[in-house]
């Protein structure tokens, strides 16, 4: 295959991560549900709907994502997507919000490892992998970029009509689906004829293999999703916190844009910061900053800058551990492995969501928030001890 053919992935997924990800529902879809009728137990109950989806199918997907293609992954997660945004247009009822959020979740999982395999995949056939990090970085300012036109607008959107900015997401779901058609298959992880006729259970079985020799895999995995667990959680439940201090859509836009342009920040620079202190101190120094954040979320009324350092932290560290993992997974499992990964961060919110909801429902977000606090420091000191057991004394790994 023709090396510019492929190296054209890389600048189409920029454009294809900014489209995809601009959704006009970002920031009010636990508005929209509430509006609807739904609890806040019944939303965080809808949002485990969506996880219990996710760790289910995350596998499956993946392995459409590696059996049959990353860009056939790629376009049956637009078609999802679109099925479950008509789906919240039409529905009227907890189960209907309930079987929206499984076709969303399928969206998720058919785009969240054949994304990057594809990426990184259509780097090494073009001899390019070790600018990854970089490229990464560039795609997580894209993503953020996305999230920022998102939330300000939906905000914008959402004070005139809620339905509005379901209809407006749909059509984005169409574009992003006309822009996935274009893509490359990168050849290299392709299976070959002898493995496709090993079946599904010998893929599944091959992944598990590969994780039992690199299990620091799920070291890595356990750090990175733990820390995300957190910030994914309050990133949520500040929209409904917002609302109860008295704050407008378009303001609740407007604050969870600055928190985007955070994170797109620590994306953007994560190559530099990583090359900077190195992995190992990346990981000591990176649980403790995030702890005295989520502390000043819970027992001050500093929250905003304090989320807004989460999400920057959420961009190094997000960029960086993306960059580690796949330098350990082999590429004909690419896409398999990662979807465990996102498999991880599934079952924790199943369960953590929806009890952060009722203890904000039934005593407040500033006691769920400090709930959530007590939770992270044994979760992100544990697994910055396993992690820097099995990495001591290493160097960077970004570092050049």
């Amino acid at each position: 295959m023709n090396r510019s053919r492929i190296e054209r992935n890389i600048p189409k997924n920029y454009l294809y991560v900014l489209l995809s990800n601009t959704s006009l529902s970002e920031a009010i879809w636990m508005l929209y549900l509430a509006y609807r009728g739904l609890t806040l137990l019944q939303i965080g109950l809808v949002e485990s709907v969506f996880h219990v989806t996710s760790l289910l199918m995350e596998v499956p997907t993946g392995i459409v994502a590696d059996r049959f293609g990353r860009k056939t992954s790629r376009l049956l997660s637009r078609v999802m997507a679109m099925i479950g945004t008509l789906l919240m247009i039409a529905s009227r009822s907890f189960w209907g919000f309930a079987l929206a959020f499984v076709f969303v979740a399928l969206g998720y999982n058919l785009e969240s490892g054949a994304g990057d395999a594809l990426v990184y995949d259509s780097l090494v056939q073009a001899g390019r992998q070790d600018r990854y990090m970089r490229v990464k970085g560039r795609q997580e300012i894209a993503y953020q970029a996305a999230a920022i036109v998102s939330l300000v607008a939906s905000g914008i959107v959402a004070t005139f009509d809620y339905l509005l900015a379901y209809y407006l997401a749909l059509g984005i779901h169409a574009l992003s689906f006309g822009l996935a058609l274009t893509f490359v298959e990168p050849d290299v992880g392709r299976p070959g004829a002898a493995a496709k006729r090993r079946g599904l259970v010998f893929h599944v079985a091959d992944s598990l293999r590969a994780l039992r020799d690199h299990r620091v895999i799920l070291v890595y995995v356990l750090f990175i999703e733990g820390f995300s667990l957190f910030c994914t959680t309050f990133r949520f439940y500040f929209q409904n916190f917002l609302k109860s201090r008295g704050f407008a859509e378009w303001q609740i836009g407007a604050a969870l844009a600055g928190s985007a342009v955070a994170g797109m920040i620590g994306a953007a620079n994560a190559h530099r910061v990583e090359k900077l202190l190195g992995e190992r101190r990346l990981v000591s120094f990176s649980p403790f900053l995030a702890i005295a954040a989520f502390a000043v979320i819970a027992f001050t009324r500093a929250e905003l800058p304090a989320f807004t350092l989460c999400c920057a932290l959420d961009g190094i560290l997000y960029v960086s551990f993306s960059d580690y993992l796949n330098r350990l997974i082999p590429s004909e499992r690419r896409a398999t492995l990662l979807s465990f990964q996102a498999m991880a961060f599934s079952l924790m919110m199943i369960v953590f969501f929806p009890a952060v909801g009722a203890v904000a429902a039934r005593i407040g977000f500033k006691w769920a928030f400090a709930a959530m606090l007590a939770v992270s420091i044994p979760l992100l000191l544990t697994s910055r001890w396993l992690l820097l057991k099995r990495v001591p004394g290493k160097p960077a790994i970004g570092a050049s």
